[in-house]
């Protein structure tokens, strides 16, 4: 496996306690939330959530400019994302990287016009006035499926990793040719309810995507998809915006992009765990059966 590709395995315990003792807070009594694309805990003492990941060329760059975005959105607009905790971030320690973040239990869900709303806000940002990347589809997946090519005994077989590797050249090439009616700008590429909190109103979570690109990736969760959203709240999320994406043709070609790219963290998660081995298996049959009534579930 390769040393700085993206999957590598998530820290544990271990490195949650050196970090945190790098930033000085307690990690007595902390607790895993989730891992799949970041090792996420609870730290009970501190009332603080820690983010962490291998400390790659790829995650230091994702955590410098997660913690740099928003900060600068909270200068910029208030209401659209939480703000990291106080201090210096990221840390690095132990190899591995993490950041830290008001812990905001969140037990309601937000209406899509409150969504619609935060998108938008997003969107009506300008530029920042510091690097942001650009945003990079499938780099991630064709990573992983590079990665599990080379481990010694790969998940995938050889056919399934040449099906997903062609299918994702071809739809980075057509990504590369298409227009966007709502134009390039700051977007955050993982909008859901998950990535959404209360903290003196509705705010964004989990900017790890956040790159300057097509603005209707931040729309996805209003696509008919292998999830099977109900019908009417994605048609509610796109009234609230003020788009009617499925219009547009090109919406078939963010889904589809969206969808591979969500198989790069089930390729890490299956070598350790059962059941985002068999997810994997079952979202890479639905896509070459090209079978749109398997409904997928999140495995963390």
């Amino acid at each position: 496996m390769s040393a700085t590709g993206p999957d590598a395995a998530l820290p544990g315990p271990d490195q949650l306690r050196v970090l945190c003792a790098e930033y000085g807070a307690d990690s007595a009594g902390a607790t895993l939330l989730h891992a799949r694309s970041n090792a996420v805990y609870l730290l009970p003492n501190e009332n603080l959530v820690v983010r962490m990941a291998p400390a790659t060329d790829l995650r230091r760059q994702r955590a410098r400019t997660v913690i740099e975005v928003t900060r600068w959105l909270a200068e910029q607009d208030p209401t659209i994302a939480l703000p990291p905790a106080g201090g210096d971030q990221p840390i690095e320690a132990a190899g591995a990287i993490a950041t830290f973040w008001p812990y905001r239990p969140t037990h309601d869900v937000p209406a899509q016009q409150e969504i619609a709303g935060l998108i938008r806000r997003l969107h009506n940002t300008p530029v920042p006035p510091f690097s942001v990347p650009p945003h990079r589809p499938l780099v991630r997946l064709r990573e992983a499926l590079h990665d599990d090519r080379d481990r010694p005994k790969p998940i995938l077989s050889e056919q399934d990793r040449t099906w997903l590797q062609n299918r994702a050249e071809h739809l980075v090439q057509t990504y590369s040719h298409m227009d966007w009616p709502l134009g390039i700008g700051l977007v955050h590429c993982d909008v859901h309810d998950e990535n959404i909190v209360d903290s003196d109103g509705w705010k964004l979570i989990d900017f790890d995507q956040v790159c300057l690109g097509p603005r209707e990736f931040d729309l996805v969760s209003a696509l008919p998809d292998h999830f099977h959203q109900n019908a009417a709240e994605r048609q509610a999320l796109l009234t609230a915006y003020g788009y009617d994406m499925l219009s547009w043709p090109g919406w078939v070609v963010v889904r589809d992009i969206i969808e591979m790219h969500s198989l790069a963290s089930y390729l890490r998660l299956a070598t350790s765990v059962p059941a985002a081995a068999a997810q994997l298996t079952f979202r890479v049959a639905s896509l070459r059966n090209d079978d749109r009534t398997a409904r997928w579930t999140a495995v963390s």
